[in-house]
């Protein structure tokens, strides 16, 4: 199982809903086990800078000029949980599209909805660069899971990608590399063989030096062998929404356990500690929880529905 939080940066700027008269409180009748796509659903509804974006009138004309299934569909779906009259509505058009365009999604089983959310994000970020309402953000790092290419940022790359930095250190010779990785959700960790922990921990056990001896040794381009490597991992450009995804399943022995550690977070969060030296003066860090997605399955069979997101 996983926890999955959307948390927003505290200076995400985002002006308010005031012309609606339902701000967004609405619920999803399921279908069948359709429970994990619903979660994603309302997280991204309440992630008020997409929903602003997206009911914007231009944005809706621009829409109304390419052939964009998804985003469509989806604006249909916020405009009904959003400016409708109703305490409750059926996805029914949404999960219809997305099941024709995944069709791993094309069942009544429960499926993992981390999965399901960086394949929505990225078909919503495919449609959306059709339109000239992309936002025109050079991006540069090449290893992406939620694939913006350079100059095609979207308001689903703008507020949900972000960059890993990587420092490898030669332990023989001391010469340094770096390198840089693009996510969207940050999959953490969690300390094993202990009842109760903080997210903190959780980003702490991610983001510390990892040493790779033996079989895991780099080949150090100065020294031309293989040598002991620390890699230092820190992060670059803190995202405008964070979502971070808790591995509940690990290994004893051959054999993948549920790990049943209590996850203790508050409302705020601060990754100054993690950024790079390079943004920790120039960046703001503070985030405040808004949306968590949370399964009660008890075993590796089934479906993983644990997130958390978070935004500036």
């Amino acid at each position: 199982t996983f926890k999955q939080q959307f948390i927003p940066r505290d200076n995400c700027t985002a002006e308010k809903l005031h012309d609606f008269s339902r701000p967004g409180v609405c619920g999803l009748d399921n279908s069948g086990n359709s429970c994990y796509l619903n979660v994603v659903l309302q997280c991204l509804c309440s992630t008020v800078p997409l929903v602003e974006h997206l009911l914007n009138k231009d944005t809706h004309k621009e829409l109304a000029r390419s052939t964009c299934r998804v985003a469509e569909v989806f604006v249909r779906l916020l405009e009904e949980m959003w400016l409708g009259r109703s305490s409750s509505c059926a996805p029914v058009e949404a999960r219809s599209v997305l099941c024709s365009i995944l069709p791993q999604f094309n069942n009544y089983s429960q499926q993992d909805a981390q999965e399901l959310l960086l394949f929505f994000l990225n078909a919503l970020h495919d449609d959306l660069k059709k339109t000239h309402s992309s936002i025109q953000q050079p991006r540069q790092d090449q290893n992406r899971n939620c694939a913006s290419a350079v100059g095609d940022s979207t308001i689903v790359s703008h507020l949900f990608e972000s960059q890993l930095s990587y420092r490898t250190l030669c332990m023989h010779c001391d010469h340094q590399a770096h390198s840089t990785q693009t996510f969207t959700v940050l999959s953490l960790p969690i300390p094993a063989s202990i009842n109760k922990c903080s997210i903190q921990d959780c980003l702490s056990l991610f983001f510390e030096q990892t040493n790779l001896t033996g079989a895991e040794k780099m080949l150090c381009s100065v020294c031309g062998l293989r040598r002991e490597t620390a890699v230092i991992t820190s992060l670059d450009n803190p995202p405008e929404i964070l979502v971070l995804h808790l591995k509940r399943f690990g290994c004893k022995g051959k054999n993948q356990v549920k790990l049943r550690t209590n996850i203790m977070f508050s409302m705020r969060l601060d990754l100054t500690p993690f950024l790079s030296g390079s943004v920790q003066n120039t960046s703001y860090s503070s985030y405040r929880l808004y949306a968590v997605v949370v399964s009660k399955c008890t075993n590796i069979y089934q479906a993983p529905l644990d997130k958390i997101v978070e935004s500036h």
